[in-house]
């Protein structure tokens, strides 16, 4: 859901439940306004302002609803002063034309491929963008896909991983290994079509990484969301991957150690 979308919905969400004045109460959205209030918050601190009591003290509708009554005032003045509220960052992105929704890509990982440097670098790479070290953000990125690929292939004992292997190379044998060739006769046309598009974000993501990872040296700074697509294209992969590994295990479609 858009940022605009997102707040205006918790609005409504939060008006409607105190206009139901304990009769029929509507149906609560608190993941939207959990979405709402990460948007708030961070457009208050782009802007150097107060977040409002009920968005920075409360998690779900209903909390909000007792702050915004916690002085006693009555409803119209609550529901006036909520449309005020919203509206004011409704229409400061409106303005700009500006959405600061950050997409999240949920981002399993088996337990039996859960190593501690693959979390940190999930971490990492939410952490970077957040905290705007956007070049941070990318080399976590690569990070996290490499690590994936080397606990997939450290499966298959007739693997050699030199330390020179670089991630194209990490990704090309894992594909190998997990029957991933958009070149098999066998598989459907549709799925290659989608393994020769994750061939080309990893290489770019690669490519990225390298032109401006924290480790190395640029004349440009990568823009947020440059750095938010790569973030969400390696966890893409990775899911992907790891998916496609369980599924073939059960299936015993793999002969790993």
């Amino acid at each position: 859901m858009k940022a605009i979308e997102s707040i205006k919905k918790a609005k409504t969400d939060i008006t409607s439940f105190i206009n139901s004045q304990n009769n029929t109460s509507p149906l609560l959205d608190d993941e939207n306004f959990l979405n709402t209030r990460r948007i708030i918050k961070r457009l208050c601190k782009e802007e150097k302002i107060e977040v409002p009591s009920f968005i920075s003290e409360c998690r779900s509708v209903e909390e909000a609803v007792d702050e915004l009554f916690s002085d006693g005032s009555p409803s119209y003045i609550q529901i006036n002063y909520i449309n005020k509220q919203f509206n004011k960052f409704i229409d400061y992105l409106e303005d700009r034309q500006f959405d600061v929704q950050i997409v999240h890509v949920e981002c399993e990982v088996p337990e039996e491929l859960t190593f501690e440097h693959i979390l940190e670098s999930i971490a990492k790479c939410e952490n970077r963008i957040n905290t705007k070290d956007y070049s941070g953000a990318v080399t976590s990125a690569k990070t996290l896909v490499e690590g994936v690929c080397k606990e997939i292939l450290h499966k298959f004992p007739d693997v050699t991983i030199g330390n020179k292997t670089d991630l194209p190379q990490l990704f090309t044998k894992v594909r190998q290994k997990l029957n991933l060739d958009p070149g098999d006769p066998k598989l459907d046309k549709q799925l290659k079509e989608v393994i020769s598009g994750l061939i080309k974000i990893v290489n770019g993501i690669s490519e990225v990484r390298n032109s401006y990872g924290d480790s190395h040296l640029s004349n440009e700074i990568i823009k947020e969301h440059h750095s938010l697509v790569v973030v969400n294209s390696a966890k893409t992969v990775v899911t992907f991957l790891f998916k496609t590994y369980e599924y073939q295990l059960e299936r015993g479609i793999l002969v790993i150690a």
